[in-house]
């Protein structure tokens, strides 16, 4: 008997061979490892690199066996593999032929054509039933399910405009809300929607349509409908002829969700006075590797190696300036040690340098002021970044260059990791630079290069020490007359160490050569004391500067500061740097220059300075927040903390630390998040009572929401409790409420139910002391978490009643009223009104994007369904919990949504159920 195979990708995975299911694939690296196959079916993968795209934690050895005992699994269990699956001894490849549906080819092969036909739309639409393959988290597969699922949009937009066109308007209605369904935030979609509902002369649906679209955008980006949408929702009030609906091209030009317009000015970048001495083989490879990625060989990420003084930001100046001169768009940044806590800092910094659009600004504000109430996720913000970038590679080729990325943050290189691998098939390079000591002390980066390393993407450039006769071209040619061969002795070929030798042998004649910090001292004894002191307050800056901020942090006129600068410059103790906002920025002329003037300084003399230079950045802070200005001004809350901390002024240090903790758990930044909180808290020792716990407790609370660690639970418990004792002692009611919400999030998160219980009830009762709508919602959620977790449901019931009452009066809603609600109903087994409540949630968490509400209000709508006996809608119910979990990365949701579609199909008596209930229960164990 023949076989025939019909594989699904999309949604979920499935395999069938003549109609019964295949379960014994079961396991994520099966089913990537036949997704990679199935997706390169085209031509056949060298087996080295499907083990490293597998298994790139492993080593070579071990990812090589894996594949070898992954193959052999697949071949015993896909029915006659051998006429599919060609395993040669380097290579594997998939033989695609009739008797093997697949839903990924069916969907490209029906919108290959330029101009794709109505059935074959509607083909592509009814293929694409989720992402591809969302249960697995591999870095190669990301580019391929970006790509469908632009694709899909593209299809049903045209689709949608087609059936509109003939009049088939129900039809493309529901197109319309499919592609709503996979792009939230596609403003195309709505637009459809609002003018197909008023072509039905349902007006009311339209103008929901356009309010929800307006609620998302807000809520998710802090943007207002694109005018095109606008201007729609303007004819429907007005009942005008509604124009026709735009596509997603004409969108993309005028709405900042989907698009980034191009920038049309090339930035001002860092540049040099010195020749490029002594590098002849290190730009070799530099040249080599340009010329390699524009011919698409090689890899597409350049890094130089080095110690400090040794010219990697000379070859880094060079190449943008080769680059600029002759091939299209440079985005330069630069890491620097004070800033290891400022998430995305050297991204808005190479954006800025760029010359930001007025898209590229609302990107910036998104990055640096999202609201913490908004479910924007960090996905999101990185894709419009991608979009940007993107766009500027249709135009010209990118190069990113970034510097000393020792010093990144963990988010900084996040997105570095993500913007390298989705823009790997676009004319988009990257160049860095580090010292080799500290990069391998910042694990995020060291790892980082480590997985570049493995996968073969990166060339690696060691720029190695001047010999002598180039550190002796390198001397004069700043003019230094001075015995050159004793100063390659003394320097040991560093370029920065032989250029201060010269300096000082020139100026004095016989003096020792001493350490490097000895000469750069000498240098700046040799300042006016204008420039001395300057020098030492731009130094404790910690990072580049711009004249006026300098001049509001140091209190200096600026006519004075400018003369003082242009001394600087002339000593090479700074130099210009990038163009920011049409204003130049400064540097020191290298890190080194910037420590030694730094330590000039007495201890207690940098705590004063770190203390001014806190309260000058705070007021330069609080003035933007109140002016609403439009430049991304809220990292100076992260410089705020920093410079509070080094000065020990501990109120202002433990207040701005909060601010700064809360601006990284908006932006996901975690690990720096958890930092500041416990920066602050070590100064909440000193404040004074009141003060003290207002501010402590907000720091944990912080710190409980950026993860904490199982070992530490008891104790931050016993802390919580005993901040919250002191509070109620001293009847500060917010501060109280502040640590039993931190409490609930505390014992929720590693699953001690009955101190949830314990902890809600509380909250409940304190909450009515509190304003109404802070009382409703304290109500709501209290009555919420008792209901979800199954505890005292008749006051659970009662807590949501009032929180009901309450919302009702003052017209504010609450996603966990009727989710509360729907747990309670379904635990009286009022199954209809059970089941109304927890849609009416669930639509709410479809609307707010919050996908952990949605998988709870799926979860208790399977459980009722299967409770009442109606296990075929439970499983799709199902369905949608396992598309959703599988967008929230790690935790219990996606192997809690596979189980229970196990134990559906159990019910439902599908063949072959056993196994995978078999198999998820190893799994389990396993984990």
């Amino acid at each position: 008997m023949s076989i025939s195979l019909h594989i699904k990708l999309f949604g979920e995975f499935r395999l069938t061979a003549n109609g019964s299911p295949i379960t014994g694939i079961n396991s994520e690296r099966l089913q990537a490892l036949l997704a990679f196959i199935l997706l390169h079916r085209d031509t056949p993968q060298p087996r080295q690199q499907v083990a490293v795209h597998l298994w790139p934690d492993a080593t070579d050895a071990d990812a090589k066996a894996n594949l070898r005992r992954r193959l052999h699994e697949l071949k015993q269990l896909i029915p006659d593999a051998d006429r599919w699956l060609q395993i040669e001894t380097k290579t594997v490849q998939w033989v695609q032929n009739n008797d093997c549906f697949l839903d990924v080819a069916e969907f490209e092969a029906a919108i290959a054509p330029p101009s794709p036909t109505q059935p074959a739309l509607e083909q592509a639409a009814k293929l694409y039933q989720g992402d591809l393959l969302p249960s697995c988290y591999d870095d190669w597969i990301v580019p391929y399910r970006d790509q469908l699922r632009q694709q899909a949009i593209a299809s049903l937009d045209a689709l949608i405009s087609l059936l509109s066109n003939q009049g088939k308007t129900r039809a493309a209605i529901g197109y319309a809300q499919q592609l709503q369904r996979i792009d939230p935030l596609s403003e195309p979609a709505y637009c459809h929607l609002m003018r197909l509902y008023a072509q039905e002369g349902d007006r009311a649906s339209a103008l929901r349509v356009y309010h929800q679209c307006m609620t998302v955008l807000q809520d998710e980006l802090g943007v207002n409908p694109s005018p095109t949408t606008s201007k729609l929702y303007e004819d429907l009030l007005t009942l005008e002829d509604i124009p026709t609906p735009p596509s997603c091209v004409a969108i993309a030009q005028s709405a900042p969700v989907t698009s980034l317009p191009k920038t049309t000015t090339q930035p001002v970048l860092p540049v040099s006075e010195l020749p490029l001495i002594g590098r002849e083989a290190e730009w070799r490879v530099m040249q080599q590797w340009l010329n390699n990625c524009r011919d698409r060989i090689g890899n597409n990420f350049l890094f130089l190696l080095g110690e400090p003084g040794i010219g990697k930001t000379r070859l880094l100046e060079e190449l943008a300036r080769t680059f600029q001169q002759k091939e299209g768009y440079v985005l330069w940044g630069r890491g620097f040690e004070a800033e290891l806590l400022r998430p995305y800092g050297v991204w808005v910094d190479a954006f800025q340098v760029l010359g930001a659009t007025d898209f590229l600004s609302e990107l910036k504000s998104l990055m640096l002021n999202a609201d913490p109430s908004a479910g924007l996720n960090r996905g999101r913000l990185f894709d419009l970044a991608v979009q940007f970038m993107t766009q500027l590679a249709e135009t010209a080729p990118v190069l990113v260059i970034l510097d000393d990325i020792q010093w990144l943050d963990e988010t900084s290189i996040a997105f570095l990791h993500y913007v390298a691998r989705l823009l790997s098939h676009l004319p988009v390079w990257f160049a860095c630079a580090a010292r080799k000591r500290e990069i391998e002390a910042n694990m995020p980066a060291y790892k980082f290069i480590q997985v570049l390393h493995r996968e073969h993407r990166i060339q690696t450039v060691e720029v190695v020490p001047l010999d002598r006769h180039q550190t002796l071209a390198l001397v004069q040619s700043v003019g230094c007359k001075v015995d050159c061969d004793q100063v390659f002795t003394n320097s040991g070929g560093n370029p920065l160490f032989a250029l201060e030798i010269a300096r000082m042998r020139s100026q004095l004649s016989g003096t020792s050569p001493g350490t490097l910090e000895t000469l750069i001292q000498g240098r700046l004894s040799q300042l006016d004391a204008a420039s001395r002191e300057l020098v030492s307050w731009a130094a404790a800056l910690g990072r580049s500067f711009n004249p006026t901020t300098l001049a509001k942090v140091v209190d200096y006129p600026l006519p004075r500061l400018l003369t003082a600068i242009d001394h600087l410059e002339q000593h090479s103790i700074i130099r210009p740097g990038s163009t920011i906002d049409g204003e130049v920025s400064y540097d020191f002329a290298h890190d080194i220059v910037r420590q030694v003037a730094y330590e000039q300084f007495s201890e207690p003399r940098r705590r004063l300075i770190h203390t001014h230079i806190a309260q000058a950045l705070k007021a330069i802070y609080a003035t933007a927040q109140a002016n609403a200005t439009a430049s991304p001004t809220s990292q100076l809350i992260n410089d705020v903390a920093h410079h509070a901390d080094l000065g020990s002024d501990h109120e202002l240090a433990a207040s701005s630390s909060l601010m700064a903790a809360e601006r990284c758990l908006r932006l996901f930044a975690y690990a720096e998040a958890s930092e500041l909180a416990q920066r602050g808290i070590r100064h909440c020792r000193y404040l004074e009572t009141g003060t003290r716990i207002r501010l402590q407790l907000g720091l944990l609370k912080a710190y409980v929401k950026a993860g904490v660690p199982k070992a530490q639970v008891v104790t931050l418990q016993q802390e919580l409790q005993r901040l919250i004792q002191e509070s109620s002692a001293l009847k500060l009611k917010d501060e109280e409420a502040t640590g039993l919400e931190a409490l609930i999030a505390l014992n929720y998160d590693h699953g001690n139910l009955s101190e949830v219980q314990q902890y809600s009830l509380r909250a409940a009762e304190q909450g009515r002391t509190a304003s109404p709508a802070t009382t409703m919602y304290m109500l709501a959620h209290s009555g919420s978490c008792l209901a979800e977790i199954g505890r005292d449901i008749p006051r659970a019931e009662a807590l949501l009643l009032e929180a009901q009452s309450i919302g009702d009066r003052l017209g504010l809603e609450t996603i966990d009223i009727p989710f509360g609600l729907g747990c309670v109903r379904r635990y009286q087994g009022q199954g209809e009104e059970a089941r109304s409540l927890l849609r009416q949630g669930w639509q709410m968490a479809q609307l707010a994007q919050d996908h952990w509400r949605e998988c709870t209000c799926l979860l208790n709508l399977v459980m009722l369904e299967l409770e009442s006996g109606r296990p075929s809608i439970a499983l799709d119910y199902c369905s949608e919990l396992i598309h959703v979990s599988a967008q929230m990365g790690e935790g219990s949701e996606a192997p809690h949504a596979a189980a229970l579609d196990a134990v559906t199909r159990y019910l439902l008596q599908e063949k072959k159920c056993h196994s995978r209930l078999g198999a998820i229960a190893s799994g389990a164990q396993t984990n």
